[in-house]
């Protein structure tokens, strides 16, 4: 800590040799062009200055002295000019022609590329956008990003599941079969890229081991278009998905609003078992889950104002609503004894219905003083209503005893709200990118849990297995971090600081749960260009992971009349460490990797062998840690086929204390990635076919050990009628290999179930592009810095 402080003392103390260049912007008649847009990056692609053009385009630059530059030239009806310069070789004045573009473009839309993979300072970039990739839904996307894994409902990265997913930088208060249905009814074609970032910087929240931001596109062109979706999907079930998109841009105003609309039945299969010791028996059960959901309602309102070059406000609304989704789980389990010979059994029939309905306000705002400094405020507001009633009746059938049943019903409603709001300065101090502000949040969460039982003969509500679970968290953050640039090295460096406070209250059995603590978060990056291609970095990071809300609550939730979950409300925050290392060169990504985590919370199983019980509950294990190596590279073999490739190797271990009150170490070796094939059929028509695999091997959470598993796609698209139509088909899973066995086998535990989610599907999609596709030269936008570097 003392050589950072040391580090920006220096840098601020300093006076880095600046170079003055001056320029200007003009048309082919060599005539200057006023008010021309003028950006300059740095060689990480961090924003130096933007700025404009006077009134005979000329412009000038204090650039930092040996270090490279990225700049882009732009201006209303012509085209942008990009130029890659180190500022040493650079001759002043310099002067940039900008050429007339066409009366009427069409969209930029690369037809069939692969997807662009980015590596940032900080974090590495996966662009989607006119990608093969955008035709399927935002899920399966996120499944075959770099680095990015799923195993069932959960995203895991390099081995973790501590991972904070944001959508446009917005957290969204929803995880697990919750995020996963909202991010299948979110067509993939709204998606521009997708930032994994291993090692947040210091502006970003603490919490996860690593963050997922989702970055939705934004329209380009002036006027009104839009776009309707219809999509059929056929697994054991079908499902269908339609949506309406709509875009209004003018001068000031960036408008857009979609609806989609989902509905479908989702299969998944499971088998299970569990071996009591002491009577050597084994329970076996097989449950096939069926449930409809013939309402999804997924919805974006969004509205982007600039009154002029200074200003920027952006506000909107994103949402789910799933009123009902119902099933009838039939679930027979057999008993068996030491010869496998059937001894006893029982039917489970769980009747259950669900609704849930997620709400996020946001709103922002960005001032720009001068090129150097700016001010972003933002604050959004979250609203989730969730409720889970069943109905299970089981009917027990055991050896030595009369056939008879019981039935339980629970109904629980949850409520979470969120509120967050944050400032951002951001500045340059003579070559030394300066960014500092703080954040405010706060949660409750209530959870309210109705149990009645037939226990004594009548079915009756049980105070004693129902409860009201009341959680409030506030968190107070204060960070700062410096970026600089000398000659080819990069350095960024942050600290953060966050307070948290928090109240558990549970009615039943009465406990209160009140803790607060401060924790520090240094961050740290550097890299060096040693050419044009090639780059080296090193990065570190401390995190920390809270637990869900809905861990916290100690009610039991039954499955059955054997199983069921409960949480911890002293669950303890992880504290996770990474460390990076980074290599580039070409189309190469090497990344070095090793993390440190001290309490890590997860889901465990134990079974009860006294009371014949499996109990699904989260709490904190000791200690986990893992190191490996990521590789990402891409080939274009010829000029229609292209190659991707990305792999993982790493070791994986946790440290865990065991039902028998003994520690125990689970480790593996872990090898996954995917590998994808590109071919553009026919580029006049839009044609393009991509073949791919991901796959993954055995991994582990705490005691569990999860199998691997590989997952084999091919998906073709093409356009019709001046590309007006497009039709995406999809093959997914086609082996059907996305099945994992979870298994615990230690002391006297030994389970595992066998889990498969129906993902072998086929999909048609049919999507119809209306309005102003083109763009007109009276009213040209200027593109994103990202749509540049497409």
């Amino acid at each position: 800590m003392k050589g950072l402080l040391l580090l920006f003392l220096a840098s601020l103390c300093a006076t880095a040799q600046t170079k003055q260049v001056e320029g200007q912007i003009q048309n082919q008649n060599r005539e200057g062009l006023a008010d021309a847009s003028i950006v300059v990056m740095d060689s990480t692609y961090q924003r130096v200055l933007e700025m404009k053009a006077d009134l005979e385009g000329k412009f000038e630059l204090s650039l930092t002295a040996h270090t490279k530059y990225y700049l882009s030239a732009s201006h209303l009806n012509f085209g942008a000019k990009e130029l890659f310069f180190y500022s040493d070789t650079l001759k002043s004045p310099l002067i940039l022609t900008l050429l007339p573009k066409a009366k009427e473009l069409a969209e930029v839309n690369v037809v069939g590329r692969q997807p662009r993979l980015i590596r940032k300072l900080d974090r590495l970039e996966f662009n989607v956008q006119h990608s093969n990739l955008s035709a399927l839904n935002t899920w399966d996307i996120l499944k075959r990003t770099p680095l990015v894994m799923a195993s069932g409902s959960d995203l895991m990265v390099r081995g973790s599941k501590k991972i904070m997913v944001l959508i446009n930088d917005r957290k969204i208060l929803l995880s697990g079969e919750e995020l996963k249905t909202f991010l299948e009814n979110t067509a993939g074609n709204d998606v521009q890229s997708i930032e994994v970032i291993t090692n947040p910087p210091a502006k970003y929240e603490a919490e996860g081991s690593t963050v997922i931001n989702i970055k939705l596109t934004k329209s380009t062109l002036y006027g009104y278009r839009g776009s309707a979706v219809a999509l059929a999907e056929k697994s054991t079930t079908w499902k269908q998905l339609f949506g309406l998109t709509q875009y209004y841009k003018n001068e000031k105003f960036n408008l857009r609003a979609t609806y989609n609309f989902g509905r479908g039945t989702y299969a998944r299969y499971e088998t299970n078992y569990v071996y009591y010791p002491k009577e050597q028996h084994s329970w076996e059960g097989k449950m096939d889950r069926f449930d409809t959901n013939n309402s999804q309602n997924t919805y974006v309102l969004s509205m982007e104002y600039t009154p002029d070059t200074s200003w920027s406000i952006n506000m909107g609304l994103n949402g789910y609503y799933g009123p009902r989704t119902y099933g009838v789980y039939e679930v027979p389990t057999v008993i068996y004894n030491k010869d496998h010979l059937k001894e006893s059994s029982y039917m489970t029939t769980n009747d259950h219905e669900r609704s849930n309905k997620t709400n996020n306000l946001y709103l922002q705002v960005t001032k720009k003083f001068d090129p150097k400094w700016s001010i972003h405020w933002s604050s959004y507001f979250t609203s989730s209503q969730a409720t889970n009633d069943q109905d299970v009746l089981t009917a027990l059938n055991f050896k030595g005893e009369e056939p008879s049943s019981t039935r339980f019903i629970s109904n629980n409603k949850s409520e979470n709200q969120l509120f967050s709001t944050q400032m951002d300065i951001t500045g340059k101090i003579q070559g030394l990118a300066v960014e500092f502000g703080g954040k405010f949040s706060a949660v409750k969460t209530i959870s309210d849990l109705i149990f009645s039982d037939d226990e004594s003969g009548a079915l009756q509500h049980r105070p004693d297995k129902s409860s009201l679970f009341t959680y409030k968290e506030r968190n107070a953050a204060l960070y700062t971090s410096f970026n600089y640039v000398w000659k080819k090295w990069s350095w960024k460096a942050g600290l953060r600081g966050e307070y948290t406070d928090l109240e558990g209250l549970i009615s039943e059995p009465e406990d209160i749960n009140k803790k607060e603590y401060f924790v520090l978060f240094p961050t740290f990056y550097m890299q060096y260009t040693l050419s044009d291609q090639q780059q080296f970095g090193f990065s570190y990071g401390k995190r920390i992971s809270r637990p869900a809300y809905s861990w916290l609550n100690p009610a039991k939730s039954y499955y059955n009349l054997f199983s069921y979950f409960q949480g911890d409300p002293r669950l303890r925050a992880t504290i996770v460490h990474n460390l990076n290392l980074t290599w580039t060169k070409d189309s190469w990504n090497v990344d070095l990797f090793y993390r440190f985590e001290k309490w890590p919370n997860m889901e465990i199983a134990l079974q009860d062998n006294a009371s014949h019980q499996l109990i699904f509950q989260y709490t904190n294990i000791k200690k986990g840690q893992g190191a490996g190596i990521d590789l990402a590279k891409s080939l274009q073999l010829t000029s229609r086929w292209g190659l991707n490739l990305q792999l993982e190797g790493m070791y994986n271990e946790n440290y865990f204390m065991g039902a028998d009150a003994l520690l125990h170490k689970n480790d593996v070796y872990i090898g996954n990635g995917n590998i994808s094939s590109n071919y553009v059929l026919d580029k006049n028509a839009g044609w393009n076919l991509e073949l791919g695999n991901t796959f993954t091997s055995p991994t582990i959470q705490g005691p569990f050990r999860i199998t691997g598993y590989s997952s084999t796609y091919l998906t073709t698209n093409r356009k019709f009628f001046n590309k007006h139509v497009e039709v995406n088909l999809a093959f997914m899973d086609i082996f059907r290999t996305e099945k994992m066995r979870i298994s615990s086998k230690y002391a006297d535990q030994n389970n595992y179930f066998d889990d498969y989610r129906d993902t072998r599907k086929v999909s048609v999609t049919l999507r119809y592009h209306f309005g102003n596709q083109k763009v007109k030269s009276s009213n040209q936008p200027n593109k994103t810095e990202e749509q540049k570097r497409l």
